[in-house]
């Protein structure tokens, strides 16, 4: 694909993407920039944006595909390309994108649920799953169990080497796998819901072109990052297997992978509320069906139509009626101490200013040097602008107001049209009278 020493890895940013290089994946962007070129490509995709590409990355969009853009995403496919997608808890539906349309063809869905830890290990929030025995593709827990010392592992012994193996999964979702994808991660028998596919991979035989599907873009985000030594490890088994096709997978690979129904759980703190108090009908007869019929809905109700009854009871029980009085507690037994029911909270330390944003440079150059620069922007923009289109007024405007406050025709957070800066410029040229020496 690429004529570089270096393979490119491209990001999109056209679709408001939740990771960002310069946002949150900061220590991913490290990591890849020494051995890969790093891009980004924003605005619609197109074939030609992706000629020079060996992997594009949609980490977490959050906007809408055209079909046409769709349709350059498998022609890229096709060409041998190689695409890596993530996403996020709560999937299409909490992200507002479309990119199960496309996935969908090749096998891949990613649902609108979430993993949880059922009790606490290591992270407090039920969502920041730590998984083990999650890694089903044989050759893959090989390899990483041959990584002495990137890897994390439990702290009890399994009988199987497969199930010492833990990664973290923050705030991710399950997938919906099917030929001719296969599954690379699960959840494995301890998170919520067991055994349900996390990561997914397919594979075009006739050209080499690769998709890799993962529910959770947060594996490598900043605040987890250094977190698992086992996720980096993962990371670099994953660019292996896309750009540098060193891995390879055979029918075995996949064989005892155990994999559950997707289920989807009801209201359980809504049932648990309206229960029936005794089974007991139900015993000589037929279970139904429907086992909502085995609660009573009608027992959570609020009305007086028993209040004449209780009133005629102390009437009837020689009992004077009156207010009921809150009779004060007495405590002959000390309480115990008070503790918390809960872990305590672990705050994240505030990120550092992204002083790398500020382009020095440009900040202490003089004015004659920012209004070379501005100059040749603004002629760059017009040789590669289509002429059939109208000039962008909007952008000749902020040309001249930018101009303007280099120059110091206007201050600093001052706010004029651009027509009151050209006149008062003219004014300016016309009053000028240079003084000659006599």
């Amino acid at each position: 694909m690429s004529t570089h020493t270096k393979g490119v890895i491209a990001f999109d940013i056209s679709k408001n993407e939740s990771f960002e290089l310069s946002d949150n994946y900061k220590m991913l962007h490290r990591k890849l920039k020494t051995h890969y070129q790093v891009e980004q490509i924003d605005g619609e995709l197109k074939k030609e944006k992706l000629t020079r590409v060996d992997l594009f990355v949609l980490a977490g969009p959050q906007d809408r595909f055209t079909e046409e853009e769709f349709q350059v995403l498998k022609e890229f496919i096709n060409n041998g390309g190689k695409l890596l997608v993530l996403l996020g808890e709560g999937g299409e539906t909490q992200f507002n994108t479309n990119v199960n349309f496309f996935l969908e063809q090749y096998g891949i869905y990613i649902n609108s649920d979430t993993v949880l830890r059922p009790h606490y290990y290591k992270n407090t929030h039920p969502k920041e799953c730590v998984i083990g025995g999650g890694v089903v593709c044989d050759s893959m827990w090989r390899y990483l169990i041959k990584q002495e010392g990137r890897v994390d592992k439990v702290d009890y012994d399994f009988s199987e080497q497969k199930y010492q193996i833990q990664f973290q999964y923050p705030y991710g979702a399950t997938l919906n796998v099917s030929e001719p994808a296969n599954v690379l991660l699960t959840t494995g028998p301890v998170v919520y819901p067991f055994n349900r596919p996390l990561a997914c991979y397919y594979l075009n035989a006739e050209s080499d072109g690769k998709i890799l599907a993962i529910g959770s873009g947060y594996m490598w985000h900043d605040k987890y990052f250094h977190r698992n030594k086992t996720n980096e490890t993962i990371l670099d088994y994953f660019l292996l297997l896309l750009i540098g096709n060193e891995i390879t997978f055979t029918h075995l690979d996949f064989n005892d992978v155990e994999i559950n129904d997707h289920k989807s759980f009801m209201d359980i703190a809504f049932v648990a509320d309206i229960p029936k108090a005794c089974l007991i009908d139900s015993i000589g007869s037929d279970i139904p069906t429907d086992f909502k019929q085995m609660f009573d809905m009608t027992l959570c109700t609020l009305s007086n139509h028993l209040l004449n009854n209780v009133i005629d009871a102390y009437t009837l029980l020689n009992v004077k009626y009156e207010s009921l009085k809150i009779i004060k507690p007495q405590f002959e037994i000390p309480l115990p101490p008070l503790q918390l029911t809960t872990f305590p909270t672990v705050f994240s330390e505030p990120s550092a200013p992204p002083l790398e944003l500020y382009d020095l440079d440009e900040v202490f150059s003089s004015a004659r040097s920012q209004l070379a620069y501005m100059a040749g922007k603004c002629i760059q923009a017009v040789q590669v602008r289509d002429p059939r289109k109208p000039v962008n007024l909007r952008e000749l405007e902020n040309y001249i107001k930018e101009c303007a406050r280099i120059t110091a025709v206007i201050h600093e957070g001052q706010d004029m049209p651009a027509y009151e800066i050209l006149n008062t410029i003219a004014h300016q040229i016309v009053n000028y009278k240079p003084y000659l020496d006599e």
